[in-house]
C-alpha cells in the first residue's frame, strides 16, 4: 500500500479531472465521492438521467448526459473530420457512455478514463483508441499490471511490472516490441523508474529452440533498433530475469537486465494473465491494474467485480499518470 499512498500524494498534488464511463452504476457513484472527498481527482461522472440524481453530497461532482451534452456534436464532428469519418454516424456512436467517456479524455475536457465494470474490456479498448488515440510511435494497445509482492527484495522494493496481462493473447514480434517499450514509458512516467526489461520465454540465450523462442527473439531485436538506450533483454526465463545467481550460471552475467529485472514482459497473454494471478493468490501481493498503455490519455480497464477499493485505486494509478492539470 506504501506505492498507492505516494501515488495519491501526487494525484492529490494535480487533482485531474477523470471521467468515470458508468456513472449510472450505484458502485462507481460510490467510488467518485471517495475520490472526491479524498482529493484525489476531479470525477466526471457520464450519467443518463434515468439513472435518476445524484446524492447530496455529490455536489463536486460533474454529470453528464451523453445524448443531452451539446459537446456530443463537437465530439462527433472533430471524429469526423480527423477520421474523414460521417459526422452523422459519429454523433449516433457517440450516444454510448464510454465512447462519450473517451471522446472527453480525447478531446482534453477529461485528463483520464476510467471504465470496465460494466462494459467489457474490448468495448473499453475500441472506444479508447476511436476517440483518445494512440500514442505517436505506438500501434498496439497494451496493459501492465503494478505489483507488489510482499516478502520480494528486489532492486525497486516489493515492486515489478508485468505486462501484458490483459490484452493481447498472442502477440506477433512487432507487437512484443511495441508492449516492452510502451511498458517501460509507463514504468517511467508512473514510479520514475529507470526501466530494466527482461523479455521472457521458456528458453534463456538459446537454451531451446522454438518458433515461439525465435518470437521473442525478433521483439527483443526490433525493441533494440527502436530504443537503443532502452536496457532490455532476453530471451530469458523468469529465474535468470529475477535471481542474480540463477542469471550469473545462465547468462554468464552478462547484462544489466539478469538478475536485476524490474519489468517482465510475457510472450503472450496466458503466460501474463496466469503469471500475476499465481502471484496474487499465492503470494498475497497485490496487483495494480489493468492500466491500459499506449493511448494519449491513460486509462484503466475495471474488474467487473471490481470494489469501491478497487476503483479508487485504479483512479488513483489514471490520476497520477495523467498529465498536470493546467492551473
Amino acid at each position: 500500500m506504501e506505492v498507492l499512498a505516494e501515488l495519491k500524494e501526487r494525484a492529490r498534488a494535480r487533482c485531474p479531472r477523470i471521467v468515470f464511463a458508468e456513472g449510472d452504476d450505484p458502485t462507481i457513484v460510490k467510488a467518485a465521492l471517495r475520490v472526491l472527498a479524498d482529493g484525489i481527482a476531479r470525477p466526471i461522472l457520464v450519467r443518463t438521467t434515468a439513472a435518476g440524481p445524484l446524492p447530496a453530497d455529490a455536489a463536486g461532482i460533474e454529470a453528464v448526459d451523453p445524448r443531452a451534452s451539446r459537446q456530443r456534436a463537437a465530439y462527433a464532428r472533430s471524429y469526423a473530420e480527423r477520421e474523414s469519418f460521417p459526422e452523422r454516424p459519429a454523433a449516433h456512436l457517440l450516444k454510448n457512455p464510454v465512447n462519450f467517456a473517451a471522446a472527453m479524455a480525447g478531446s482534453g475536457d477529461a485528463d483520464g478514463l476510467v471504465a470496465g465494470f460494466t462494459y467489457g474490456t474490448a468495448a473499453v479498448i475500441i472506444a479508447s483508441r476511436m476517440f483518445i488515440g494512440m500514442r505517436d510511435g505506438v500501434s498496439t494497445p497494451s496493459s501492465f499490471f503494478l505489483m507488489d509482492v510482499p516478502g520480494w527484495s528486489g532492486p525497486e522494493g516489493r515492486l515489478l511490472i508485468f505486462a501484458d496481462c490483459a490484452v493481447n493473447p498472442n502477440p506477433t514480434a512487432e507487437e512484443l516490441a511495441d508492449i516492452a517499450l510502451s511498458t517501460a514509458a509507463s514504468a517511467r512516467a508512473l514510479l520514475g523508474w529507470i526501466p530494466r526489461v527482461a523479455m521472457l520465454s521458456f528458453s534463456t540465450r538459446g537454451s531451446a529452440s522454438h518458433p515461439d523462442v525465435d518470437k521473442v527473439v525478433a521483439a527483443l531485436q526490433i525493441a533494440r533498433e527502436r530504443e537503443p538506450a532502452l536496457t532490455i533483454d532476453g530471451e530469458m526465463q523468469v529465474d535468470a530475469a529475477l535471481i542474480p545467481a540463477v542469471a550469473e550460471k545462465k547468462m554468464d552475467g552478462e547484462g544489466a537486465v539478469g538478475g536485476r529485472a524490474n519489468i517482465l514482459v510475457f510472450p503472450d497473454l496466458d503466460a501474463g494473465n496466469i503469471a500475476y494471478k499465481l502471484v496474487q493468490r499465492l503470494a498475497s501481493a497485490a496487483a495494480y491494474g489493468p492500466v491500459f498503455q499506449g493511448f494519449r490519455r491513460p486509462v484503466s480497464d475495471l474488474s467487473k467485480g471490481a470494489s469501491i477499493d478497487d476503483i479508487v485505486g485504479a483512479t488513483i494509478i489514471v490520476a497520477a499518470l495523467s498529465e498536470p492539470a493546467p492551473a
